[in-house]
């Protein structure tokens, strides 16, 4: 009789029933297509709901800036009215209760006799450093030497982004039965001025404007209702809107005012320099 050998270890071992081993799966797993494009769509919402408030932002924040670089130019002008400053340029000549209003803007400016470049035939104008540029308007201008406030000074006309009121700077007067502006050599501010708070000092100049028409934009003055003369016809004013179609306007007063329509707002645009000595 035969008798059957006993399977060996290795023979029982192999004939085990074999378990089911978990699957182990990389954590790594790159998007699907379905997934991208919800990530991508979603990021495109937030972006179009996010710029428009971060532009919003930028626009206010250079609102803000003009408006302080505006005070910054009424302090100047307080200091030339109340003879304070220990640098009034040429308005040393009328004495400390008088003052040409160009003298302020060169100061402001560092031109002609407020010349600050030294022995340089010329210079920049920078904006961010200068109080007399809006940070919303053009960034520099260029400056020589020699010359006072205007186009042979300042350029490109274009860049310029304030203006003084006219008025300050050339009066209307009678001569023959006409009305006409006086020279700016004889017309002065006197210290009287600081007791009217809502005349305008410096407003927002749209200097392409005055460009394309031929004009200095260093000067601007509205017409005045029921007046009649050579600011009636409008064209010594060229006002911008580029803070979200609003002009900026600082008063005597140390304050800036924003409108739409700075000509009729209740201001008082009718005062005006004195002229002769």
């Amino acid at each position: 009789m035969t008798r059957t050998q006993p399977d060996s270890f290795a023979q029982r071992r192999h004939r085990r029933p074999r378990r089911n081993r978990p699957v182990v799966r990389s954590a790594a797993r790159g998007f699907t297509l379905v997934e991208l494009l919800v990530t991508v769509s979603i990021v495109a919402l937030m972006l179009s709901l996010l710029l428009p408030a971060l532009g919003s932002v930028r626009r206010n924040v250079k609102v803000l800036l003009c408006s302080s670089n505006m005070r910054t130019v009424t302090v100047a002008f307080s200091l030339f009215a109340d003879g304070s400053t220990p640098d009034r340029g040429d308005s040393e000549k009328l004495g400390p209760k008088r003052f040409w209003i160009n003298d302020v803007q060169e100061s402001l400016y560092g031109i002609d006799e407020f010349w600050d470049q030294g022995d340089q035939p010329g210079g920049v104008v920078a904006g961010g450093d200068n109080p007399m540029l809006c940070p919303a308007g053009a960034r520099n201008l260029t400056k020589k030497k020699g010359a006072p406030c205007g186009s042979a000074a300042l350029g490109p006309a274009e860049d310029v982004t304030l203006a003084f009121n006219m008025r300050l700077y050339r009066a209307e007067v009678d001569f023959m039965g006409t009305r006409v502006l006086t020279p700016a050599a004889a017309t002065n501010v006197r210290a009287a001025v600081l007791d009217h708070p809502y005349v305008p000092i410096v407003i927002d100049v749209d200097g392409k404007k005055a460009a394309n028409l031929a004009r200095e934009p260093f000067y601007i003055a509205p017409p005045v209702r029921g007046v009649e003369g050579p600011y009636s016809d409008g064209r010594h004013w060229m006002p911008s809107t580029r803070h979200g179609g609003m002009t900026n306007v600082a008063f005597v007063g140390g304050h800036v005012l924003r409108s739409e329509h700075p000509q009729l707002e209740r201001w008082d645009w009718s005062y005006q320099a004195d002229t002769g000595q």
